[in-house]
């Protein structure tokens, strides 16, 4: 399968969309650990200096539950990339990498696709890919015994705190996301405490 992965030096930083305007309002961190994969996602929507809403959710379950998938960007526009994903999940039979790849190359060529401003993370029990509208499916490299993926203007700070504790720590995936939110959310003022969790768990 091929992914392109993002290039700093042409396309800016992963967390960043076109022109390098930052993502804002919003940390979104997804980490698998064991057999848990657990995504979370902070709930402030800001516009300008002004919060407007405090318990936004930016994660969905899809595929009759079995894919989470996270957005940071416009609310309107990660809705439109779900509704396009999840026909994705259900034309490759739940595929999770080829429905990512599928969509990214959708979302790079259509030209009113090409016009949504978010960026996606989606995971099942064993993968987790990072989407953008350039074309970019990013797998992320392993950590430790796991995998962390995060976005959002609060993303790199959840990155940084995730990797220590998964590198330095037996806590669980879920307790990772839980206190690299918390960090995240007394760091960065585009995100807040208020969290949603939701985890997948492999099977037996």
């Amino acid at each position: 399968m091929r992914k392109n992965i993002a290039k700093t030096d042409r396309n800016g930083h992963p967390l960043d969309l076109g022109e390098g305007r930052r993502v804002r309002s919003t940390t979104v961190i997804c980490v698998r650990r064991g057999d848990s994969m657990v995504m979370a996602a902070d709930g402030q929507v800001t516009l300008g200096s002004t919060v407007m809403k405090h318990s936004a959710k930016k994660i969905r379950r899809l595929y009759n539950e079995k894919i989470l998938a996270g957005f940071a960007g416009s609310t309107a526009d990660a809705f439109s990339l779900f509704t396009r994903f999840e026909a994705k999940l259900e034309q490759y039979g739940g595929n999770l990498g080829r429905s990512a790849v599928e969509l990214a190359k959708d979302w790079r060529t259509d030209k009113l696709l090409r016009q949504l401003q978010a960026l996606l993370i989606v995971a099942d029990t064993k993968q987790m890919f990072l989407l953008s509208g350039d074309g970019d499916v990013i797998e992320p490299d392993a950590v430790a015994d796991g995998l962390i993926a995060t976005i959002g203007s609060g993303g790199s700070f959840a990155l940084a705190a995730a990797t220590a504790l998964m590198e330095n720590t037996q806590m669980t995936a879920r307790e990772i996301v839980e206190r690299s939110m918390k960090i995240a959310a007394e760091i960065c003022i585009y995100s807040n405490q208020s969290v949603t969790i939701e985890e997948l768990k492999a099977a037996e």
